[in-house]
């Protein structure tokens, strides 16, 4: 039922997605009439940190005659500008719609999908979801999480990781074999990010150590954390991440892969959605130890400060670890010590996408003065006033995200912990040296 319905074809663009589109799949989904059609739509962005790894807008449909049929729908096409190699993407769009599909009693709650279908040889992949905001509040990253907040989805992260642990064999491991979802620590995701992250590192550290920029909040890193951070994270990838691979004793379940606020919406309990609050945005799914959603959520730059720190940060992980403990059926076993380790661990995931990912976008800043980031990295006088509002938004998450990342990765002591490991076996791009200006 997700799939194209006959005599449509797959959009390869947003641009596509037009009303004529939207009528014959409205049509085929039996949500409007035959005597109906979408007449015109209304479209805008979705969210400051939307389009990364795909193109996505909000379209308001208005219709030939009255009617109660929903109007407002989230789509969901290939990027125009590509910050990851074309097959990595592909497979992020095959989780994407598989994520959404997958059984609602084991996994995260979603909005309903009226198109979840791709054509590999020709590139077209689509999803269309009916829009969350309609019932639901999105939890952008401009308002902070609450403490009472995070621990309202505390529950439902611990059910899932209940839910999916151990699924490196059985039939759970064959359905995310099939939908292409890899072990965070496997040698294939290890060596993308030993290919990318050399062009991202030495510009993250440039910008880390700015006291100027106005993307830092405190001390700089170098001060905080320890001199050229992410060139030292980069060359110990393998070692750091090796410890979570389930041969070496390490958990392992089903993980959303960028739980943060863009991606979280929240709304009444009711019979659809009885925790509360619903996930989207299924690109980043992976295998990892049992804490990794949690992580990723408490360095995301989504809660509040007082959350990702202190006594409250221990509280959130405490529940988390004691819901878990009352459902798990594989881990027994799983002791407070190994859940703090592998929590520390997979914290530092966001930041491997700030490096890895981010690199194409801190590169055009420092070379061609382009992206948010040509203040601190394009040389020719950029200030924050010639940023557009939507820039400015982004600068925003980075800053609140380089905060989390300090404060998380100081109180770990990951600094120390990294210089003691082994550097990387496996092949390595070259890396990005920093242009004239910014040496």
């Amino acid at each position: 039922m997700y799939r194209i319905p006959n005599g449509l074809a797959l959009p390869s663009s947003l641009a596509q997605i037009d009303a004529s589109f939207m009528t014959k799949l409205l049509r085929a989904r039996g949500v409007i009439g035959a005597s109906q059609s979408v007449v015109s739509m209304e479209e805008s962005d979705v969210g400051m940190t939307a389009g990364y790894f795909s193109a996505i807008k909000r379209l308001k449909c208005t219709y030939s005659e009255a009617t109660d049929a929903p109007c407002s729908f989230i789509a969901k096409a290939w990027p125009e500008f590509e910050i990851a190699p074309r097959p990595h993407i592909q497979a992020m769009f095959k989780k994407d719609i598989g994520g959404h599909l997958l059984d609602a009693a084991s996994y995260f709650p979603r909005p309903k999908v009226y198109l979840a279908d791709y054509d590999l040889e020709s590139n077209c992949w689509c999803l269309i979801m009916e829009d969350a905001n309609t019932f639901a509040e999105h939890k952008v990253h401009e308002h902070d999480l609450s403490f009472d907040e995070v621990m309202r989805m505390v529950p439902k992260l611990a059910e899932v990781a209940a839910a999916w642990e151990g699924c490196v064999l059985g039939p759970k491991a064959d359905k995310l074999d099939a939908l292409g979802v890899q072990h965070w620590a496997s040698d294939e995701n290890l060596a993308l990010f030993r290919m990318i992250m050399p062009s991202g590192a030495k510009l993250v550290d440039k910008i880390t150590s700015m006291a100027s920029s106005s993307l830092i909040e405190g001390p700089t890193w170098d001060v905080a954390l320890g001199p050229k951070f992410a060139e030292l994270f980069t060359e110990k990838l393998e070692a750091f991440f090796g410890r979570t691979r389930p041969e070496k004793g390490a958990t392992t379940t089903l993980c959303h892969g960028d739980m943060r606020g863009d991606n979280i919406f929240f709304c009444d309990s009711s019979e659809r959605h009885p925790d509360g609050w619903l996930a989207i945005d299924y690109q980043l799914m992976f295998r990892g130890p049992v804490p990794s959603d949690l992580a990723y959520l408490m360095t995301s730059a989504t809660v509040s400060p007082q959350v990702f720190t202190g006594q409250q940060r221990q509280a959130v992980k405490r529940a988390f670890y004691e819901c878990f403990m009352k459902k798990t059926k594989h881990y027994k076993d799983y002791t407070w010590e190994q859940f703090e380790l592998e929590y520390s661990v997979m914290s530092t995931v966001l930041f491997v996408y700030f490096v890895g990912f981010g690199a194409a976008i801190w590169c055009a800043g420092a070379t061609a003065n382009q992206h948010p980031a040509r203040v601190e990295l394009g040389g020719q006088g950029a200030k924050l006033e010639d940023l557009a509002p939507g820039e400015l938004r982004k600068r925003m998450w980075w800053r609140k995200s380089f905060t989390n990342f300090r404060t998380s990765f100081e109180a770990d002591g990951l600094y120390a912990r990294l210089k003691g490991l082994p550097k990387n076996q496996g092949a390595m791009a070259e890396w990005f040296e920093l242009p004239a200006h910014l040496k």
